[in-house]
């Protein structure tokens, strides 16, 4: 059963208990006033029997005369009263032997008497006989010899009747009422927990893999709450599904490139290493097949020496402390010499800049930048490098006039062995290892390369370190 479906069935079980004890109590308390304004009606006509047998019996006592049965039997004669209306209602009168000496009951007011002893002080008895209810009433007479117990019956049926009526009208009341609650019941249940169906579906649809679902609820309650926190859970799943699946697909090209990267110049290795072992080769042959195996051979200790570089990098932090950014470009600018070739470096900084982090890996990282620009060939042969105040620290910025590299590419080019244009890049000796370390050495530093590009234009790439108190010169 569906949540809206025992909400329901508990509304209207709870409607259900409370308007029926409320009716029963009601219609019971009626009946019980009903009951009441009978009685005290019995009890003032069963006084005017009494008060009228009493007077007969005292004024006996005042003439002198004998009081007998006979003459009470007489006066009760008098006194009674049969109904119009065909009551069963009526009097009974006994003295103290025990003998009847007059009664005005029918059948079965009669029958009613004669299952009910003396009442002695109760206020009144109420007695069934024959589908009818009868209130009873008694009294004693006192004589001078004896006594006389006078008893009344009152048909007070109608009383319990109406009661029944009343309570047959209400269940049928509380049926119409109820059956409408329980449609608008059904209603509102319906409406107020549709957000639930929506989490529901959203739920199973992420649990078949739907990572994108979401539950489109708006209310301002807690179950709006509860959807919005759904969402963002649902988010942060989707973000480490796709987390892991880019993980995974970034591990499977790393291990293809890195596959791919020594399988070049091992095959070349090999190659020549065979021609050696199996050829004779004049000197000349000689010469440069081994220089082949030892370019080659060189090539794989350089990506060897990234790889290690790059994985040491991610097994422990770097100490960082004030640096001079004057000594960094001095020993960048001495680093560089040999490999820049016929590009010259255009190197600018601000005397006296300080900022926190490690001088040998901020060279490390300016120097593959500034070899990566030489690489793209930039067309006013020269790679700028500029070191300046920044709002938020120090400005170190790279800008080339090469190639460029093409704006969807962009994201991808920090990854390990990703190369934009892999047949230019293996020919300049690249690896695609150079912006991957720049990328982890940038992190240690809390800062995050900023990468802008344009193809035909260039390459600007530029970050931000902390700055530090200046520090003594070298």
């Amino acid at each position: 059963m569906k949540f809206a479906q025992r909400l329901s069935c508990a509304v209207l079980l709870l409607l259900a208990g409370v308007f029926s004890l409320g009716g029963f109590v009601l219609v019971y308390i009626n009946a019980a006033d009903m009951l009441r304004q009978a009685a005290a009606q019995v009890e003032q006509w069963h006084r005017m029997q009494y008060y009228t047998l009493e007077t007969q019996v005292l004024g006996m006592m005042a003439r002198g005369e004998d009081v007998t049965d006979d003459a009470l039997l007489e006066s009760a004669m008098r006194i009674a009263d049969f109904g119009e209306d065909g009551s069963q209602s009526g009097i009974w009168l006994e003295n103290s032997d025990g003998i009847m000496l007059f009664s005005s009951l029918g059948a079965a007011a009669a029958e009613a008497s004669a299952s009910v002893g003396p009442i002695g002080v109760q206020e009144y008895y109420l007695r069934r006989a024959q589908g009818n209810t009868y209130l009873l009433l008694e009294s004693t007479i006192s004589a001078p010899n004896k006594s006389y117990r006078l008893r009344t019956l009152s048909d007070v049926t109608g009383v319990f009747v109406a009661r029944d009526r009343q309570l047959a009208r209400f269940w049928c009341m509380e049926a119409g009422a109820l059956g409408v609650c329980a449609l608008a019941i059904v209603l509102l249940t319906k409406r107020m927990t549709r957000p639930l169906d929506e989490l529901y579906g959203a739920s199973r649809r992420i649990a078949r893999g739907d990572y994108s679902a979401r539950a489109e609820v708006a209310t301002q309650d807690e179950i709006g709450s509860v959807a919005e926190s759904f969402n963002a859970m649902a988010a942060a799943v989707q973000k480490n599904v796709d987390a892991l699946a880019l993980s995974a697909r970034q591990r499977e090209e790393f291990m293809g490139a890195f596959t791919h990267e020594l399988k070049t110049p091992m095959t070349a290795i090999i190659g020549y290493a065979d021609t050696l072992r199996t050829l004779e080769l004049d000197p000349e042959g000689r010469r440069r097949a081994a220089g082949y195996i030892f370019s080659e051979a060189k090539r794989v200790e350089a990506l060897s020496g990234k790889l290690l570089a790059l994985l040491g990098l991610a097994q422990k932090p770097a100490a960082l402390a004030p640096v001079q950014m004057d000594r960094v470009l001095r020993q960048l600018s001495v680093s560089l010499a040999p490999v820049l070739g016929p590009v010259k470096l255009d190197l600018r900084g601000e005397k006296g800049l300080c900022a926190l982090g490690d001088e040998d890996l901020l060279v490390d990282l300016l120097y593959n930048l500034v070899h990566n620009a030489q690489k793209a060939a930039p067309k006013d042969g020269m790679v700028h490098v500029l070191c300046t105040r920044a709002p938020g620290g120090v400005l170190l910025c790279v800008r080339d006039t090469g190639c460029g590299i093409p704006k969807e590419e962009l994201c991808r080019v920090t990854e390990p062995f990703y190369m934009v244009d892999k047949s230019r890049a293996r020919k300049a000796g690249g690896s695609g290892m150079g912006l991957a370390l720049c990328q982890k050495i940038a992190a240690m530093h809390g800062a995050q390369l900023c990468i802008e590009s344009q193809v035909g234009v260039g390459t600007r790439v530029s970050f931000t370190l902390k700055p530090a108190k200046e520090v003594p010169r070298a």
